[in-house]
């Protein structure tokens, strides 16, 4: 059986490799309609649809390599309705001749709709 922490983990994996292969809307399948991320910039992007816009931007830039989200620890709730994942992430771009990176902590609320868990928020620091 599949416990609710490895779902949010397959859902992260699955997310993860849609960046990979450049496609920004297999990445905010995961996301709810009104998701809300606080990227590391600064910015503030409110809604699925301005989440894929911001990813198929930074997936057309051509030093662009992609980012990576990795979990360190899921909390769910007692409910099972909903939880908090926390971890870290690493941005890559090629840079002229060299790969350059930045890198961050963040955290993720999810939210359990009909079984499947959808992220409702996530604040990126770094």
């Amino acid at each position: 059986m599949t416990t609710p922490a490895d779902a949010i983990r397959t859902r992260r994996d699955a997310s993860n490799a849609a960046i990979a292969s450049r496609d920004a809307g297999a990445v905010v399948s995961c996301m709810t309609d009104d998701v809300t991320v606080a990227v590391a910039g600064g910015a503030v992007l409110v809604g699925r649809d301005a989440s894929r816009r911001a990813f198929a931007e930074q997936m057309a830039e051509p030093g662009f390599r992609g980012y990576v989200r990795t979990p360190e620890e899921v909390d769910v709730t007692p409910d099972g309705r909903t939880a908090t994942e926390t971890g870290r992430w690493v941005g890559t771009w090629q840079v002229r001749l060299r790969l350059e990176h930045q890198r961050g902590t963040y955290v993720a609320r999810w939210r359990c709709v009909d079984g499947t868990w959808f992220l409702a928020s996530e604040i990126f620091s770094g």
